[in-house]
């Protein structure tokens, strides 16, 4: 667990039902020791207003499409070649 260099102080804020059934979800999926204020301070720490999230993932997207789509095409390129070579092996035999 990492030493809080910070000193802390207590905060009151209104937040939803749906807002705690989802910390406690976290809670809960992230074990002992992780407190739904620790899950707070790590969203606040997280959160730049500057960045947008939709094209942060919208590139991570395209990153994982341009990934599939190369292996497609090398895929395609080693099938092709087997193609190929079948061709000419029939083409020799039928000679």
């Amino acid at each position: 667990m990492e030493a809080q260099i910070d000193t802390l102080v207590r905060k009151q804020f209104f937040i939803s039902n749906n807002n705690i059934n989802k910390l406690k979800r976290l809670c809960e999926e992230l074990g002992k020791g992780v407190s739904a204020a620790k899950i707070v301070r790590d969203a606040i720490d997280a959160y730049e207003p500057g960045e947008n999230t939709i094209d942060l993932e919208q590139k991570a997207l395209l990153e994982l499409a341009h990934g599939r789509v190369k292996e497609a095409i090398q895929a395609t390129d080693k099938a092709n070649q087997k193609v190929d070579y079948c061709l000419k092996t029939l083409s020799r035999e039928n000679l």
